[in-house]
């Protein structure tokens, strides 16, 4: 292989590493399409075992611990894809504003023995 096929592999194996997700089986399968109900219920406080018995009566058997997984699967999901906050640009050193307090030195109070 020539460096221009080597290159035209790794950009077309990096297009399909990107695109890979892993195909859900078992009960995460039957939970990925209530999906955003489960969030909400989560949302609202309800337990892993509440969610899992408003699950049974719609005839979805699935038990509070795998209700627990996925949430917290999901709640991962959601951290990884959201931009992280940052809290503004940082200042170089030296470039102090006119706004900035000089540090003061902290005085402790003097004691007589």
């Amino acid at each position: 292989m020539n460096d221009t096929d080597v290159n035209a592999a790794k950009q077309q194996l990096r297009r399909l590493t990107d695109a890979y997700r892993r195909p859900l089986r078992g009960k995460f399968a039957e939970l990925m399409p209530l999906r955003q109900e489960i969030i909400e219920l989560d949302g609202k406080g309800a337990s892993g075992g509440e969610i899992a018995a408003m699950l049974a009566q719609c005839q979805v058997a699935v038990s509070k611990d795998t209700v627990g997984r996925f949430l917290r699967m999901e709640k991962k999901e959601r951290s990884s894809t959201r931009p992280k906050k940052t809290g503004g640009e940082a200042q170089p050193p030296g470039n102090e504003s006119a706004a900035a307090k000089p540090m003061m030195p902290r005085l402790t109070p003097s004691v007589n023995l």
